[in-house]
């Protein structure tokens, strides 16, 4: 069940449907069978984020994209706060290491209360309504993918969605560069995770060179992923109350840090991914795909 494209698939359009019916069932599969609500989630959310990913690919072939889009969107808006909150633990316990040095050791005042944020949120999403309503609308969805048409066939159906993803991409990184500001490097974050999903659904087409290339996509949406984490444990931090202000801002010191280090990693990683305009890699794509096509 790779999240690819194939050449056995006649039409761009039956691989979008065969992409999407794949991500949706894996996802009612992960709903059914985990016991782990948590594990389930996550995995339910990242199966969306590919499907939402594909449909900008194909968006501008696609009449149905921005109803299918939001109704994706909306299978996974309550999944959301549960696992943000399990997120907010897991960076505060591998970043800021409670037991490291310069730590006070009230810090751990904390991270209980870190811990009684989730319980919180856990109590007020109950998850096995969670569960339900999820495989509801992802059922739902599956009858929806079996009538997707695209306007386009062969490599037009994905150039201008690769493209344009790709120009918000570059746009992203450079807004972030410019500004510092937590919001432009979430953006680009969530522009880097399109493209890197558009590099997994096309690698067939060029499977040696594109390994290494959606190794360094991956490792740059990971950075930005770090950053974000960090930014909203930041302002998650800043509105506790009852709370040493000591030890916040020593906490708040060591996440200043540790992003200034995610930046400069990211900063690193994108010129190296973001090197070529988007004319040019749309041109050497669709050359690319014509070769493939042919079984060169």
């Amino acid at each position: 069940m790779a999240y690819r494209i194939r050449r056995k698939d006649s039409k761009a359009q039956i691989a979008l449907r065969r992409i999407a019916r794949e991500q949706v069932h894996a996802a009612i599969r992960s709903l059914d069978t985990n016991a782990s609500t948590a594990d389930a989630i996550h995995d339910v959310r990242k199966r969306i984020k590919k499907i939402r990913s594909l449909l900008r690919l194909v968006g501008p072939s696609f009449d149905g994209y921005r109803d299918e889009n939001v109704a994706f969107r909306a299978i996974a808006a309550p999944l959301g706060p549960q696992r943000d909150a399990d997120v907010l633990i897991e960076t505060f316990d591998s970043v800021l290491d409670p037991a490291g040095p310069g730590v006070p050791d009230s810090v751990a005042q904390v991270r209980q209360r870190l811990v009684q944020h989730g319980r919180t949120i856990g109590r007020a999403h109950d998850p096995t309504a969670l569960r339900a309503d999820a495989r509801v609308g992802l059922e739902a969805a599956l009858g929806r993918i079996a009538t997707w048409r695209l306007a386009e066939d062969g490599f037009a159906a994905f150039a201008q969605g690769l493209e344009a993803s790709y120009r918000r991409a570059r746009k992203a990184m450079r807004a972030a560069r410019e500004t510092g500001k937590d919001d432009a490097f979430h953006t680009w974050r969530k522009r880097t995770k399109d493209h890197g999903f558009h590099l997994r659904l096309l690698q067939p087409v060029w499977p040696g060179p594109m390994r290494a290339i959606h190794v360094c996509a991956a490792q740059l949406g990971d950075t930005l992923g770090l950053h974000h984490d960090l930014a909203v444990l930041d302002t998650h931090l800043q509105c506790m109350r009852d709370v040493d202000e000591a030890v916040i801002a020593a906490l708040r010191t060591r996440i200043a840090q540790a992003q200034r280090l995610s930046e400069a990693r990211a900063h690193a990683l994108g010129v190296r991914l973001y090197a070529e305009s988007p004319a040019a890699l749309a041109r050497s794509w669709r050359r690319r795909h014509a070769a493939w096509r042919d079984g060169r």
